[in-house]
C-alpha cells in the first residue's frame, strides 16, 4: 500500500427546501421500507444501478494488473512516473466511489446479505490494488538520490506531489521490501475480522430486553435507542435502559474482548514489522504526530479533574438533590428535567442556518444545500438493523457530494449532531475543491476540528439569543455535556486505550476481566468521589466502537480542545478569523502537517494553552450554571 492511498483511505445551489418532517416521529424500531423516500440519502448521485456500480467494479479490478506492471520501472522516466501515479488515483477515486455506494446500502440494512456481499467485494478490490500498488514506496526510496528531484524538475506536473514524496522519504524507516509491502497488504480483510465481528454482534445479532418507558409502554430497547432512553426525563426509564443494555453486554464480554484483543494484536503486528517503539507511536506517526502531544491531553487533564469534572458531577449531585452518589442512570439526562423542546428536522436546519452565519454567506449555502432532505446528501431518521450513531462519508471528488448517515430524533442533542456531522461535509467538501486528489483527504488529528467547531459556534448563538433563564440553564448544561462527553469521556477513553495496548505490547491477552478492572478505575478517577459504579457499568468499553480504529478517540479530544479554540477566534476577531479558518484549514486537505495547519488557522496544539482555555471554560461554565440555577430556583 502506498503512502497515497493510505492517507486516502483514511477517511472515507442553495435551497430552502419546505417544511417536511413536522409530522413525522422517529423510530427506530421501523423497517427501512417505512422510512418515506424523501428523508433517505440518494446513492443513484452515484451510481445509477447496482449494475452501473458492477460495471465500475470490473473495470477498477480489470486495472490492477496494469499497475501491478509498473514494478521495476519507477525510476525509467518522469514520464512513468507520473503515469503510474495518475493511474492508481483513478483506481482509488473509483474505489472510493464503489466503497460508498455500498456503504450507503449496508449501512441502511445491516441485516441485509445482498448488500453486505457488495461491501465484500469492494474490500477484496482494494485488498487486491493495495497489493498490487505496495511495490512503489519500496521502489521510490530505492531509487539513486536526486532522481525524484530530477524528474520534477523535468515533469511539471510531478510538482505537486513534493510532499507526497517527502512522506515516503520521512516514512522511510518504518517502510519494508517491496515484497513484505505485498505480502502485509494482502492482510487486510483479515485485519478487519474482529471489528467486523463486533459490529454484526452489537447492530444486528445482540438482542435486549423491552422496558416500560415514560408512558407506561412496553418498548424495545436498541443500540440505536439506548442513548434515548438513557437521558429519559423518567428516572425509573434511565435505570431500566442502564441496567438492561449492560446487562446484555455483560453477556457476551468474552466475545468482545477476544474481539478487540483480535484488532490490538494487528495493531501489533503493525508495531513490530514497521519498527515502532509503540502501538501509539505506529497510529501517530503517519500524521506527524509525536506520543508527546498524545500524553500531553491526558497529563493536563488528569491534572485538572478535581476543579473540572469532579466539580461538574458534585454540580450535578446537588442539583438532582441526590442524598447518594451520582450513578449512570443520573449521568446523561438533563439537568433541567422538562425544560427541553422537540426539534423537529427542519427546526433544526433553521437553526443551523441562522447559527453558523459567522462563517459566511457561502458556507451557509452549503449548510442549506447539505442538510436539505431533496439534496439526497443525508440519511435523516433511524430504522431496524441500521448503523447506529452518525456519520459524515466525503467523497475526496469534486464531482461527487458527501454523504451524511443520521439517526435524528428530535432531541436538542440531534441538532448538535447535525452541526457535527455537516462540520465534517464540508470539510470534506472544501478540501475535495481545494486540494489535487493526493491531498484532498485530511488526517485524523484533524478530523474533529470543524464537527465541534460548528457545535460551539452554534451553541454560543444560542446562548446569546436565549432570554429565558430556564432555557439558557439548559444550553449551558448542554455546553457542560458537551466538553464531558467529547474531552473528558473521549480522555478517558485515550488513556484506556493507550493502558490496554501497553498491556497487549507486554505479551499479555486482554481479556473481559482486565478491561472491565481498567476501565472501572479509570471512571473512578475521572469522575471523582461523587460517583459510584453500578454492577455491570465497566462493561461499557464492550460498547464503543472506536476503540477498533486504532488511537481514534484522541482526536475526538483534541478535535474539541481545538474546535472551541477556533470558535472563541471567529467570535472575537469576526470574518477575519473566519476566512482564515476555511482558507487555512477547511481546504488546507492533507497538504502540510496537521499541526502546522491548525497552528496557521490560529491554534497551536504543540503547547496546552488550548486544553487550559478550554478547562477554564468548562470550570466557568460549571459556576455559570450552579449560580443561574441557584438564582432561578432559589435553592
Amino acid at each position: 500500500m502506498t503512502k497515497l492511498t493510505r492517507g486516502l483511505i483514511l477517511l472515507f445551489a442553495t435551497l430552502f427546501a419546505l417544511p417536511v418532517s413536522a409530522d413525522y416521529t422517529p423510530d427506530p424500531t421501523v423497517p427501512r421500507s417505512e422510512i418515506p423516500k424523501e428523508y433517505q440519502w440518494n446513492s443513484t448521485h452515484i451510481y445509477a444501478s447496482v449494475e452501473d456500480w458492477e460495471a465500475d467494479l470490473a473495470e477498477v479490478e480489470a486495472i490492477v494488473p496494469e499497475l501491478a506492471a509498473f514494478e521495476g520501472r519507477l525510476g525509467e522516466s518522469a514520464g512513468t512516473l507520473y503515469e503510474f501515479i495518475t493511474k492508481t488515483e483513478d483506481a482509488t477515486r473509483t474505489l472510493y466511489k464503489l466503497s460508498r455506494y455500498a456503504g450507503n446500502l449496508a449501512d441502511t440494512d445491516m441485516a441485509n446479505s445482498e448488500y453486505q456481499q457488495l461491501r465484500g467485494k469492494v474490500g477484496f478490490a482494494w485488498q487486491n490494488f493495495s497489493a498490487a500498488v505496495s511495490f512503489a514506496d519500496p521502489e521510490v526510496l530505492a531509487l539513486p538520490e536526486g532522481t525524484i528531484e530530477g524528474f520534477m524538475a523535468e515533469k511539471e506536473e510531478l510538482e505537486i506531489y513534493e510532499k507526497y514524496f517527502n512522506d515516503i522519504l520521512r516514512m522511510k524507516p518504518h517502510t519494508l521490501s517491496k515484497e513484505e509491502e505485498g505480502i502485509l497488504s494482502m492482510t487486510g480483510q483479515v485485519r478487519g475480522v474482529p471489528n467486523d465481528v463486533a459490529s454484526k454482534l452489537r447492530n444486528v445479532d445482540m438482542k435486549f430486553p423491552d422496558i416500560v418507558d415514560e408512558n407506561g409502554e412496553s418498548v424495545p430497547l436498541t443500540l440505536a435507542g439506548f442513548t434515548k432512553y438513557r437521558a429519559s426525563k423518567a428516572y425509573n426509564v434511565r435505570k431500566q435502559a442502564a441496567d438492561a443494555f449492560f446487562a446484555t453486554f455483560r453477556q457476551y464480554e468474552n466475545t468482545l474482548a477476544a474481539s478487540l484483543d483480535g484488532a490490538v494484536k494487528s495493531h501489533l503486528m503493525t508495531k513490530k514489522l514497521r519498527n515502532y517503539d509503540s502501538c501509539l507511536e505506529a497510529a501517530l506517526f503517519e500524521d506527524d504526530i509525536t506520543p508527546a502531544t498524545y500524553n500531553m491531553l491526558i497529563e493536563t487533564i488528569n491534572a485538572n479533574l478535581e476543579r473540572t469534572l469532579h466539580k461538574y458531577v458534585s454540580l450535578r449531585k446537588k442539583v438532582m438533590g441526590l442524598e447518594g452518589p451520582v450513578t449512570f442512570p443520573n449521568l446523561y439526562n438533563s439537568l433541567l428535567e422538562g425544560v427541553e423542546d422537540d426539534y423537529p428536522y427542519d427546526e433544526c436546519r433553521e437553526l443551523l442556518v441562522a447559527g453558523l452565519k459567522p462563517l459566511g454567506k457561502e458556507y451557509v449555502g452549503l449548510i442549506e444545500t447539505g442538510t436539505d432532505p431533496a439534496s439526497g446528501w443525508i440519511d435523516i431518521y433511524p430504522n431496524k438493523n441500521k448503523r447506529t450513531g452518525a456519520y459524515s462519508s466525503g467523497m475526496l471528488a469534486k464531482d461527487i457530494h458527501p454523504y451524511v448517515l443520521h439517526n435524528y430524533d428530535n432531541t436538542l442533542a440531534s441538532v448538535f449532531t447535525t452541526a457535527h456531522e455537516f462540520g465534517h461535509a464540508l470539510h470534506s467538501h472544501y478540501s475535495a475543491n481545494a486540494q489535487p486528489l493526493v491531498y484532498s483527504g485530511y488526517p485524523i488529528f484533524l478530523a474533529e476540528v470543524a464537527s465541534t467547531c460548528n457545535e460551539e459556534i452554534l451553541l454560543n448563538y444560542m446562548l446569546k439569543n436565549e432570554k429565558d433563564p430556564v432555557k439558557k440553564l439548559a444550553l449551558l448544561n448542554r455546553r457542560m455535556e458537551n466538553i464531558r462527553i467529547t474531552i473528558f469521556r473521549q480522555t478517558l477513553f485515550a488513556e484506556f486505550e493507550q493502558r490496554f495496548h501497553e498491556h497487549a505490547e507486554g505479551n499479555n491477552t486482554l481479556t473481559a476481566d482486565y478491561l472491565n478492572k481498567l476501565y472501572a478505575e479509570l471512571v473512578a478517577k475521572y469522575y471523582g468521589p461523587d460517583f459510584e459504579m453500578g454492577e455491570n457499568d465497566e462493561v461499557e468499553w464492550a460498547y464503543i466502537p472506536h476503540f477498533y480504529y486504532n488511537f481514534y478517540v484522541f482526536s475526538y479530544a483534541t478535535g474539541l480542545t481545538s474546535g472551541i479554540a477556533m470558535a472563541g477566534l471567529i467570535e472575537e476577531e469576526g470574518r477575519e478569523a473566519a476566512d482564515r479558518y476555511i482558507d487555512n484549514m477547511l481546504k488546507a486537505g492533507d497538504s502540510r502537517p496537521p499541526l502546522e495547519i491548525l497552528k496557521s488557522a490560529g491554534v497551536d496544539m504543540e503547547t496546552p494553552t488550548p486544553i487550559l482555555t478550554m478547562l477554564d471554560l468548562f470550570e466557568d461554565t460549571v459556576e455559570e450554571f450552579d449560580k443561574l440555577w441557584t438564582k432561578t430556583f432559589k435553592k
